[in-house]
């Protein structure tokens, strides 16, 4: 069980990281547009904006089911546990 939990966290952690590394950069797009400066300054704050609440919702998604997952390992141990003592 403690084997399920480590790999659980594991992946959990690396697909956190993969995730970080691999999307693309809009900050610094944003910064190094050569277009229109009204424009494109606007229109790369409302992307900008768009994208960091992705991001915040995407995160509050993943400790969310890393919390239910780890509810599910204890009720898990938990029963495991009530069997042997049975």
């Amino acid at each position: 069980m403690i084997k399920l939990l480590i790999t659980f966290a594991l992946a959990f952690v690396a697909g956190y990281i993969v995730n970080e590394h691999t999307g693309s950069d809009h900050v610094t797009r944003a910064m190094h547009s050569i277009e229109d400066t009204a424009t494109t300054i606007r229109t790369d704050h409302v992307a900008l904006e768009g994208h960091l609440a992705r991001r915040e919702r995407r995160d509050e998604m993943m400790f969310t089911l890393f919390d239910r997952v780890m509810t599910l390992i204890e009720k898990d141990v938990a029963h495991q546990q009530q069997l042997a003592d049975n």
